[in-house]
C-alpha cells in the first residue's frame, strides 16, 4: 500500500476513474478518512443536482410556453396598469389541468378586489392542493392539506413581477405578455429558478445519497461477517460512497435522456443500489483473497524458517560427533601433592650431597 502522502494526492477525477475501473484502489481511498469520502459524496451530489436543476428549469420553460399558448387561445384580452388587472369577463376562469406539477389549480377572477370578497371566494372554491388565485390587484397562493388549516401567501403584481422579471413593469397587455413569456426577458426568471432548484435539490440529494451509502455499507458489513474478514465499518462506509460512482454517472445519463424523451426505467433505484453493492462486494472479496495469499506466504515463511532451524540443529549434531572426546582431568589431592613435592625436594638434597 502507498504511503499517506501518495494517498492524499488522489484528486477527484482520479477517484472517479479508480472507483469505476480499479477495485484494488478502494482500500487506499478509504484510508483517507470519512471527511474526504463525504466531500467526494457532496461533489457527486452536486454534479447530479446540476443536471436535475437543468432538467427542472427546462420543464418550467416548457410549462411557460404551454401557458403562453393557453393564454393566447383561451384567455380573453386583458391589460395591466397601476398594479391592477383589467379583463372583460363575467365569471371566473378555472384551470384544473395545470402542466406544472407544483400547482393543482389556477383561478382567474379580476372581478374581485376587496379582501372580504377574496376570503369568501376562496372558501367557496376550497380544495386540497395548491391553488393560485389571480384577483384584480393581488396574486394569492393557497396551500391546503387534508386536516390542516390552509396556508395563504399573498403577492402584489408589482412584487411578483419584480421578483421574477427583475424589473418593474408598469403596463402590458395580453400580446405583450405572451411575447415576453416566449422571449429573452424570462432569462432572469429561469436563472433564479435554476439557483433555487439547485440549492433545494442539493440538500435533498446529499441526504438521500448518504442514506444509500449507509444501506450499501450495511450489506457490505454483512458480507464481511460471512467472509470472516475484519474491516472497520467506517472504512466499509467510505468504500460504499466510492462504489456509488458508476450508478451516479448512470443516473446523470438517465436524467439527460429524460430531458428530451419520456423514457423511464421502472426499477432504476433498485439497479442503482445493486450496482454499487456489487462493486463493494467485489472489493471485499478481493481483500479476502489478498488476506488468504498473505496468510499462505506467512505459512511458507514459517515452514522455511522451521527447515532452516532443523538444518542448523543437524549441522550442530554432526560437528559434535566429529570432535574427539576429551578425557576429564582427575582432581588432585593437596596432601598427596605436598608429599610428592617433599620427596622431590629430598631427592634433590641427597643428590647435592653426593656431588659434594
Amino acid at each position: 500500500m502507498k504511503n499517506n502522502e501518495e494517498i492524499v494526492n488522489i484528486n477527484f477525477f482520479k477517484k472517479v476513474w479508480y472507483s469505476i475501473t480499479k477495485f484494488e484502489k478502494y482500500p487506499e481511498m478509504a484510508t483517507e478518512g470519512l471527511g474526504k469520502a463525504v466531500k467526494y459524496l457532496i461533489i457527486l451530489s452536486a454534479l447530479v443536482t446540476v443536471f436535475m436543476a437543468i432538467g427542472s428549469t427546462l420543464s418550467i420553460r416548457n410549462m411557460v410556453f404551454q401557458l403562453s399558448d393557453y393564454i393566447n387561445n383561451n384567455i380573453p384580452e386583458f391589460s395591466y396598469e397601476n398594479g391592477e388587472i383589467q379583463m372583460d369577463i363575467s365569471e371566473p376562469i378555472i384551470i384544473e389541468n395545470v402542466a406544472y406539477d407544483g400547482i393543482d389549480r389556477i383561478i382567474i377572477n379580476p372581478l374581485i378586489g376587496s379582501d372580504e370578497e377574496k376570503i369568501a371566494f376562496q372558501q367557496q372554491n376550497d380544495a386540497n392542493g395548491i391553488t393560485v388565485y389571480f384577483f384584480k390587484n393581488q396574486i394569492i397562493i393557497r396551500t391546503k392539506l387534508e386536516g390542516i388549516e390552509a396556508n395563504v401567501s399573498p403577492y402584489t403584481y408589482q412584487d411578483f413581477i419584480l421578483s421574477y422579471v427583475g424589473e418593474d413593469v408598469e403596463t402590458f397587455n395580453k400580446a405583450q405578455m405572451i411575447e415576453f413569456m416566449r422571449g429573452s426577458g424570462m432569462i432572469n426568471f429561469y436563472f433564479k429558478y435554476f439557483v433555487s432548484a439547485f440549492l433545494s435539490f442539493l440538500i435533498v440529494d446529499i441526504f438521500v445519497t448518504a442514506i444509500d451509502a449507509l444501506e450499501i455499507a450495511v450489506f457490505g458489513w454483512l458480507t464481511t461477517v460471512i467472509t470472516r474478514i475484519k474491516i472497520r465499518f467506517v472504512a466499509i462506509y467510505n468504500m460504499a460512497i466510492y462504489a456509488l460512482t458508476l450508478p451516479t454517472i448512470l443516473n446523470i445519463i438517465y436524467i439527460i435522456i429524460n430531458m428530451f424523451t419520456n423514457f423511464t426505467i421502472s426499477y432504476f433505484q433498485v439497479a442503482y443500489i445493486t450496482i454499487a453493492y456489487i462493486y463493494l462486494a467485489t472489493v471485499i472479496f478481493l481483500l479476502k483473497d489478498d488476506l488468504i495469499k498473505r496468510m499462505q506466504e506467512v505459512e511458507k515463511i514459517k515452514k522455511e524458517q522451521e527447515k532452516v532451524k532443523q538444518e542448523i540443529e543437524r549441522e550442530d549434531k554432526k560437528e559434535k560427533k566429529e570432535e574427539p572426546p576429551v578425557e576429564p582431568r582427575k582432581p588432585v589431592n593437596p596432601e598427596k601433592k605436598e608429599k610428592e613435592k617433599g620427596e622431590a625436594d629430598g631427592e634433590e638434597t641427597n643428590g647435592s650431597q653426593a656431588i659434594t
